[in-house]
């Protein structure tokens, strides 16, 4: 006989925009200044730690109304693609440093730009095939504006 132990898995997501000096929320960002994203998620249940593989995090801004739909995927720290999993805890992070000159003022009509964040973070199993385990989170509106 062969016996398995039952896996029961929960998961969290959340993401928090950072100001230039690491204040948040910084939802209304003034075109040219740099700004950040916090992400943090876990994986508790019965038998969490059972899983492995790796995590990838992909950071996103869509446009609300014209402008452009942007990846911020290029500004993630190294640890945020193939991030080992387990971990000790069943918690991981993930930073994005989003430069200045990300959002131009070409990419700002009429002044203001209204783009929604979403991260999406999916799982890629030991064997290298993407697995059935992923999340996303759908945050807030965050404006970046013309000071001139």
């Amino acid at each position: 006989m062969f016996e398995t132990p039952k896996i029961e898995l929960i998961g969290n997501i959340t993401a928090k925009v950072l100001d230039e000096t690491g204040v948040e929320p910084a939802l209304i960002i003034k075109e040219g200044s740099p700004w950040a994203v916090d992400i943090k998620w876990e994986m508790k249940g019965s038998n969490w730690q059972m899983i492995g593989g790796y995590w990838h995090v992909h950071l996103n801004l869509e446009s609300i109304g014209p402008g452009p739909d942007l990846s911020l995927v290029d500004f993630a720290d190294p640890d945020c693609q193939n991030q080992p999993l387990p971990s000790a805890t069943g918690e991981y992070s993930c930073h994005f440093d989003v430069p200045g000159d990300f959002i131009s003022l070409n990419d700002v009509p009429h002044q203001s730009l209204a783009m929604k964040l979403v991260v999406l973070l999916t799982y890629v199993n030991p064997l290298g095939q993407r697995g059935p385990i992923a999340a996303y989170w759908e945050g807030p509106i965050v404006q970046f504006y013309e000071d001139n």
